[in-house]
């Protein structure tokens, strides 16, 4: 009877000491989630309101010229380093793939400008706005900045406290 209650004791320690390691793992795995998300959500904020800026400066412009555009660029380093990041792919799909598609198209039409030693100013900011207006038109700030919220509350509720960073 001892060894039968010492191998059910050890049995039931050893699963409550599992079940605690991956709670443990899964909240670890939630924050960085979290921390991956939020600096998407900043990065991708302020190149939206860089990109915003550029456009307003050009919008009353018969002609795009080379001096109201100086300067794009795409701030790109949480973006290219988000994706050495396991947490990265915990991120909903459908907004990943929004800034994803975002960051392919911009990026690729300010590339395009500088490496064609910037000959085209209104084809770079015609890219510019339909990808500026995709992202208001999809509400993808709104709602990577809900995502973000959702995931801060529930890493609270479970313990870890994470405060949202304010835009």
């Amino acid at each position: 009877m001892v060894l039968v209650a010492t191998v059910l004791g050890v049995y039931l320690a050893a699963t409550a000491g599992f079940s605690q390691a991956l709670k443990l793992d899964l909240l670890q795995s939630d924050r960085g989630t979290y921390y991956v998300a939020e600096s998407l959500y900043q990065e991708l904020n302020f190149n939206n309101t860089n990109m915003e800026g550029y456009l307003e400066r050009a919008k009353d412009k018969q002609n795009v010229f080379k001096e109201h555009i100086a300067g794009i660029r795409l701030n790109e380093f949480i973006f290219n380093t988000a994706q050495e990041s396991d947490s990265t792919f915990e991120i909903d799909p459908g907004l990943l793939s929004e800034v994803s598609n975002y960051y392919f198209n911009t990026g690729n039409a300010v590339d395009n400008y500088y490496a064609t030693g910037m000959q085209s100013p209104a084809a770079l900011m015609a890219v510019v706005k339909r990808e500026t207006e995709k992202l208001k038109t999809q509400e993808t700030l709104d709602r990577l900045a809900n995502y973000n919220s959702k995931l801060a509350k529930d890493l609270n509720d479970r313990g870890m406290p994470i405060t949202r960073a304010q835009d």
